[in-house]
């Protein structure tokens, strides 16, 4: 039993053998035809003849048409991107032509649906290429409680999920929905619509708060009311709201700005005002503490894979950096200062953001493998790249524990350890090239599947107002398994405000 067994593998093995050598001969016979090929997945190859690409399969029948300046980012469902006359269409390889090649860029698909962009205007198509929504709108949110909100000309409105438009575009801000209706702003007014669209409650107050069991606080004026989702006052239900008392501004203590070590001092009066300089006598109190997070930092950006080294991950060798050219911008105009133990040890926190720019050293889009593809423009074959980068803007807010060391003229040496805090808030790739002699500059603006919340461990240490810094990320740039592993460094100096 056991030599049958073994029989009909070798014969099974034999047969794929043959098949696929079969099948080798068949496409290399109908490669004669073609100037060029790139396989871009087993039996799916991309042609080129007389300067046009197109696909054909292993047998070398034509599966999207020889006549596209470029086809790219064929993915598992069988669509295929084409370029023509630097307009972008989608092609299937079973159903043909889905979308014309007149969009500036297409989206993949996600439950269904795609993202579109035509004459700088956004839409959604569905997947056998009809619209959704038209492509008319500056900017469409991800669907939330089974709308799509949109931003047409500066106002919000909502579209449901088969495309039917419920709030036309006129609030200046449309908030989540909570037991059936959703708060809403209009001309610095503030008021209630429900799911079908209706204005159950007009936007007349000052601020509104969520319905929670049938009625919902409102804000008019100094008084607090309850109202019900019919927009009526609930009058037994009053909460006044005592404004603060400004203190006289004679009473405040003089204004003071620090310009260096001389600082000025401004005195108001009932009828006049005086301005005194204090040259050279300023010096900085040692009862309080002061930390040193607010200022403007610049530092040297670079990455580094799960063992520590600075070697890209299979597929994604394009982003090696130039280092040189891999620059990090930050600046912090605020912080605050809470002493622990003395005024030489505490906590300093701040807000500010910062700018990160990923220099790349790729020189052609060939390098470039097509799941990292819609990271930038589409080129022509013969285009050469003279630059291109990544480029990310976080909002901030670190956490440093500061150990200061007094020398005795009013200055400090310190040193500083902690976290920071970031939440990314845009992100785009800028690619130069050069093709036919001509220059261009391509900006493509998406998530790149990078991770929108981040913290990172922080190192200081200086004297006065000069530090040097150093950070980094133990959680990897990019959302997992939806890109490469690599986690973010910086090494840099600082000038404290």
């Amino acid at each position: 039993m056991i030599r049958v067994v073994l029989i009909i593998k070798i014969l099974l093995a034999l047969l794929l053998l043959a098949e696929k050598s079969e099948a080798a001969t068949l496409f290399s016979n109908s490669t004669r035809q073609w100037e060029r090929t790139w396989e871009m997945k087993p039996g799916i190859f991309r042609v080129l003849q007389d300067g046009k690409i197109g696909i054909v399969n292993k047998e070398g029948d034509i599966l999207v048409p020889i006549q596209y300046d470029q086809v790219y980012d064929l993915d598992r469902e069988g669509y295929v991107r084409v370029l023509q006359n630097l307009k972008i269409g989608l092609y299937h390889l079973d159903k043909g032509m889905i979308l014309p090649a007149e969009y500036d860029q297409i989206w993949p698909f996600e439950n269904g649906v795609a993202k579109v962009l035509k004459n700088r205007k956004v839409g959604f198509v569905k997947s056998d290429g009809s619209t959704l929504i038209p492509t008319e709108y500056n900017h469409i949110w991800p669907a939330e409680d089974g709308f799509y909100k949109v931003l047409k000309d500066g106002r919000m409105g909502l579209i449901d999920l088969e495309g039917r438009m419920v709030v036309y575009p006129g609030y200046q801000q449309i908030w989540s929905f909570e037991e059936g209706y959703a708060r809403v702003l209009k001309d610095g007014k503030m008021g209630f619509i429900n799911r079908q669209g209706f204005e159950i409650i007009a936007p007349v107050y000052q601020q509104v708060w969520n319905f929670e069991n049938g009625k919902a606080r409102a804000l008019s004026g100094t008084e607090v009311h309850y109202i019900d989702t019919l927009g009526r006052l609930l009058d037994k239900e009053v909460e006044t709201i005592q404004l603060p008392v400004r203190e006289s501004i004679q009473e405040e203590p003089a204004p003071r700005v620090r310009i260096g070590r001389d600082h000025v001092e401004v005195h108001r009066e009932t009828h006049s005002k005086e301005i005194r300089v204090h040259k050279g006598t300023y010096t900085k109190r040692r009862n309080y503490f002061d930390g040193n997070l607010a200022g403007i930092n610049l530092g040297i950006n670079g990455y580094l894979n799960s063992n520590f080294k600075e070697q890209m991950p299979d597929g994604y060798e394009f982003m090696e950096l130039n280092h040189s050219r891999s620059i990090e911008f930050s600046i912090y105009p605020f912080q605050r200062s809470t002493p622990l133990f003395s005024s030489n040890i505490g906590l300093v926190s701040a807000l500010g953001l910062e700018y990160n720019n990923y220099r790349f050293s790729f020189k052609s889009l060939s390098e470039v493998p097509d799941h990292s593809i819609d990271w930038f423009p589409v080129l022509s074959e013969t285009a050469t790249i003279r630059k291109s980068k990544l480029t990310t803007l976080f909002l901030n807010v670190p956490l440093v524990m500061e150990f200061q060391v007094p020398d005795g003229s009013g200055n400090n040496l310190y040193f500083g350890a902690g976290v920071v805090g970031g939440m990314r808030l845009r992100s785009h790739t800028r690619t130069d090239s050069r093709d036919d002699g001509r220059k261009r500059k391509h900006k493509v603006r998406d998530d790149f599947d990078l991770r929108t919340f981040r913290y990172s461990y922080i190192a200081r240490a200086g004297y006065d107002n000069f530090g040097i810094y150093a950070t980094y990320s133990p959680m990897s740039m990019f959302k997992d398994n939806r890109g490469p592993e690599l986690y973010p460094y910086t090494v840099g100096f600082s000038l404290n405000f």
